[in-house]
């Protein structure tokens, strides 16, 4: 017999300043999950766990999570194996296997795009904008940002003040502090439709950085 009760939503449950709590927060989870027989659910639920324990440096501990959620998926659990990928991508690139991160991170963004999983589809394009370098960096995330702005999808817009705000800084490392500027502004504007009052503040800073 199976709970027909909702599900709680997985990534409402995240503190990335705490992952220990956001991992005891999943966990606590758990229960409800296997009640549903959800798989997908589960399986999703799992990837998130993994990830907080990448965030604890606990790779081990991640990587044998993720072998359990990938037990899980069927092929018709698009979005739990992109996030699969995702997680298995930062296990790797967390722990200095850059190189084979990326393959993951690619499957992840083609995979997502086909599901139409668009926020993790531009989270996808933002980790291979940190994986690689140079002008291959900067590409990544242009195509993240590029992807964000067309999409109406809020959970891909959401990621567009911290893409602005990070390809400014490329720029600004660079000594292109007019790119940085325009990149600077864009990321205030997005911050402020989020209305969180510590980011405007740190886009303003990064605007007066700019200037100066």
């Amino acid at each position: 017999m199976t709970d027909s009760s909702p599900l709680p939503e997985i990534d409402a449950a995240w503190n990335f300043n705490r992952p220990d709590a956001s991992e005891a927060a999943f966990r606590a989870m758990l229960p409800a999950a296997h009640a549903s027989d959800d798989r997908d659910y589960r399986a999703q639920l799992l990837t998130q766990i993994a990830r907080a324990q990448g965030l604890q440096m606990k790779f081990d501990d991640a990587t044998a999570t993720l072998n359990e959620a990938e037990a899980l998926l069927r092929p018709e659990d698009r979005v739990a194996r992109v996030r699969l990928f995702l997680e298995r991508g930062r296990v790797l690139n967390s722990s200095n296997r850059q190189e084979e991160s990326k393959a993951y991170f690619r499957e992840a963004w083609d995979l997502a795009r086909a599901a139409g999983a668009h926020g993790l589809a531009v989270d996808a394009a933002h980790m291979m904008g940190i994986v690689e370098t140079g002008d291959s960096s900067i590409a990544w995330n242009r195509e993240a940002i590029a992807y964000a702005e067309q999409s109406t999808d809020p959970r891909a817009r959401r990621w567009l003040g911290s893409l602005y705000n990070n390809l400014g800084w490329t720029y600004h490392g660079a000594g292109d502090a007019a790119t940085a500027l325009d990149l600077f502004r864009k990321a205030l504007a997005a911050r402020e439709i989020e209305g969180k009052t510590d980011l405007i503040r740190v886009g303003h800073w990064c605007i007066a950085r700019a200037l100066r």
